[in-house]
């Protein structure tokens, strides 16, 4: 039997334990971790390995003969003395044929070929969204770090003003001078707060993105193992432009789109060729007399009205549209490509003269003009210029670092450079 003394020892013992699980420290992820789950049961790719589906079986549909026919026919024959009139024989009649149509040759290859095409193109913009998923999972992990540390040295300062404000509020009776400063403190904890909190703002976005794209809650916490500052790429305008030229995914799609336009410029040319029939039949008839018929018919259309030449026309300007499309398709790469690799640069010689380390210098001088204050030895000017200087830096140097990687990215995604998914992944065909 459970006494009072025992449940209650019971009681205490769920609640602590719940407590320790609830305070468990949160594990750690790396990147690729991260995107490999944002890669896992996404819904937007399951909608495009569905599309894949679909067009293989279309393909499959493509290369399928033409289902033959059967054909029954029966009925009553009477027949009727030409002289008299009257009835000569009665009898029944029947006929059976059997038929099947055959294509024009090159009309299901040309067809195979398009559904080939479709297939590609849809393997391609599963590729697609695979590779920009992944940037996107990288870059929200990046976006939440660094508006992290952004928010902690916003905090940190204004911790250290409200502080101040209550230390000056108690040396209110040593003189005017020491309500004004804390005043000054008052007006320059308002912006310090709003800097926070804008901060903070932009990581919960960041970190609410990126658990939904992993299919997390909302508000579950998050930690990450991850070196901010970007790595180099030795890589210049020329080898990346050879390598989207060769994997840039929409320039892929292009060529397959030109590639399918011209099958279907050649399907239409003899789309107007026609298809024949084969249909051997057999017939009887018992009415006066017994017949018998066995033989063999060819059908065929005759392309009197339409010759095709509407839809010869409609491919050709297809396969211009394409072709334009394939044009307009390289010089957005080339500039978008140019752009990123310079922004980049940009952002990556800023990263090189302004290192992380400036942060921790920063902070310190920030602490440090924080207790000569309190000494005396420094006036207000200063407290508040050390302490804006350490949070413009730090938001400077922070969204140099987002910058870059974005940039960094960018290029990435434009050369469909496969280090931006999990080996797991990197491999994976639809």
């Amino acid at each position: 039997m459970i006494t009072m003394k025992n449940f209650y020892l019971i009681l205490i013992q769920l609640l602590l334990t719940v407590c320790a699980w609830a305070q468990a420290p949160v594990k750690s992820l790396s990147v690729e971790q991260l995107v490999g789950e944002s890669l896992r049961d996404n819904p937007d790719l399951k909608a495009a390995q569905a599309v894949v589906g679909t067009a293989k079986g279309d393909r499959r549909a493509a290369g399928q003969w033409r289902n033959p026919e059967v054909t029954v026919q029966y009925g009553e024959k009477r027949v009727a003395d030409r002289s008299t009139g009257e009835l000569a024989g009665k009898g029944g009649a029947q006929m059976f044929s059997f038929s099947q149509t055959f294509e024009f040759p090159g009309k299901a290859s040309l067809r195979k070929a398009i559904a080939d095409h479709d297939v590609r193109l849809a393997g391609l913009a599963l590729d697609q969204l695979r590779f920009e998923i992944a940037a996107e999972a990288r870059l929200l992990t990046v976006r939440w770090l660094t508006f992290e540390q952004e928010a902690r040295a916003s905090r940190e300062v204004a911790d250290r003003s409200e502080a101040l404000v209550q230390m000056l509020g108690k040396r209110m009776a040593a003189g005017v001078q020491f309500l004004l400063d804390q005043r000054i403190v008052e007006a320059s904890l308002v912006n310090i707060l709003a800097r926070a909190r804008e901060a903070e703002e932009a990581r919960e976005t960041a970190r609410i993105a990126l658990n939904i794209l992993r299919g997390r809650r909302p508000d579950e916490a998050l930690e990450v193992a991850m070196t901010l500052h970007p790595s180099g790429m030795n890589a210049g305008w020329e080898m990346l432009w050879r390598q989207a030229s060769d994997a840039n995914l929409a320039l892929r799609s292009g060529d397959e789109a030109i590639g399918k336009a011209r099958q279907e410029l050649s399907r239409a040319r003899i789309e107007a060729a026609p298809d024949f029939t084969i249909s051997p039949f057999y017939s009887e008839e018992r009415a006066v007399d017994r017949e018998r018929v066995l033989g063999v018919g060819v059908s065929l259309p005759l392309p009197f009205w339409d010759s095709g030449r509407g839809r010869t026309d409609a491919a050709r300007e297809s396969l211009a549209r394409a072709q334009a499309e394939r044009v307009r398709a390289v010089r957005d790469v080339q500039q978008r490509l140019a752009g990123e690799l310079g922004a980049w640069r940009l952002a990556l010689g800023q990263l090189e003269k302004t290192p992380l380390e400036m942060l921790t210098r920063l902070r310190e001088s920030a602490d440090l003009a924080d207790r000569q204050y309190r000494l005396g030895t420094v006036e207000v000017p200063t407290y508040i210029e050390m302490q804006d200087q350490y949070m413009e830096a730090t938001a400077g140097l922070l969204g140099a670092i987002r910058d870059a990687q974005e940039h960094r990215l960018n290029i990435q995604l434009l050369t469909a450079d496969p280090s931006l998914l999990p080996p797991q992944t990197a491999g994976d065909k639809p």
